[in-house]
């Protein structure tokens, strides 16, 4: 394991990240939104875009603090770890088919 995921791993930087996550895929099921939908969404309900600018900025702010930390890592590999992390939240909200 790269030391920055264990690092972030043993810190729990995530947890916040999981949960705004978590909160935008039960709306993306409340609006009864199917995966091809993501690609182009028919309309931005507000509290979702809340929610969008709230994961973005707890994402730099992860990346900040890992930086902070002195790790030498950019910022698309921790994003495609986050991702990786975060498919376990779609397999337990599921969209339409």
């Amino acid at each position: 394991m790269e030391p920055f995921k264990y690092f972030m791993e043993e810190l729990n930087l995530i947890e916040d990240i999981e949960e705004i996550y978590y909160r935008i895929r039960l709306i993306f099921q409340r609006e009864g939104w199917s995966n091809e939908d993501l690609q182009k969404p028919p309309y931005y309900p507000q509290d979702l875009m809340k929610l969008y600018h709230k994961f973005s900025d707890e994402r730099d702010s992860i990346f900040k603090t890992v930086r902070d930390y002195g790790f030498d890592v950019d910022k698309v590999s921790l994003t495609d770890y986050i991702h990786n992390e975060l498919k376990k939240i779609d397999d337990i909200t599921p969209l339409k088919n």
